[in-house]
């Protein structure tokens, strides 16, 4: 074995530890939002998996209706369902920002330490891993707004949107 391709694995190796503990850690956050969230009297009558089944099909992590991006880049600001309103702070973008920026990373590396490992030359090592980065960023950009956004509700900075009293219109009988 080369010292290419040992470097090469332990790159891999690296990158499978940290995609390890980086799902642990997520399992762990989302576990611990779930049972504040609970506690908090959260009443969601979706399940963790319905929520999970929400984010991969886009859909507001409330209703389960509504789609959460308009576009690729474009996340529509509120539910066209439910009008639970997506994301109303300043800096809650951040959260899919870094998950993106993560995701190519790995992919640039682990494309990388591949080529390495099977001695492709320094063109292929600098462009193949540049065009994953690209590829995986705008691939898996519309489903780290939706798993955000999912944290978001566990969390409780999304609520249900509950009508105001001029929203709410009063049918009743009159009376006699």
């Amino acid at each position: 074995m080369t010292t290419n391709q040992q470097i090469a694995l332990s790159i891999l190796a690296a990158i499978a530890i940290l995609g390890l503990l980086t799902l642990i850690a997520a399992y762990l956050m989302i576990g611990m939002a779930w049972q504040d969230f609970q506690s908090r009297g959260g009443s969601s009558a979706a399940s963790g998996y319905a929520l999970i089944a929400r984010a991969l099909a886009r859909k507001c992590p409330i209703c389960g209706r509504g789609a959460i991006s308009a576009s690729l880049f474009h996340m529509n600001p509120a539910c066209s369902k439910c009008g639970a309103v997506f994301w109303s702070n300043e800096g809650e973008w951040m959260g899919p920002v870094v998950i993106n920026y993560s995701a190519a990373v790995a992919a640039a590396l682990a494309t990388w330490a591949l080529l390495m490992m099977f001695d492709f030359s320094g063109i292929a090592q600098i462009l193949l891993p540049s065009i994953a980065t690209v590829v995986i960023a705008f691939a898996i950009a519309p489903w780290s707004h939706s798993f955000w956004t999912v944290f978001l509700y566990l969390t409780g900075e999304i609520r249900p949107n509950e009508p105001s009293p001029s929203d709410v219109s009063v049918t009743q009988a009159p009376e006699e």
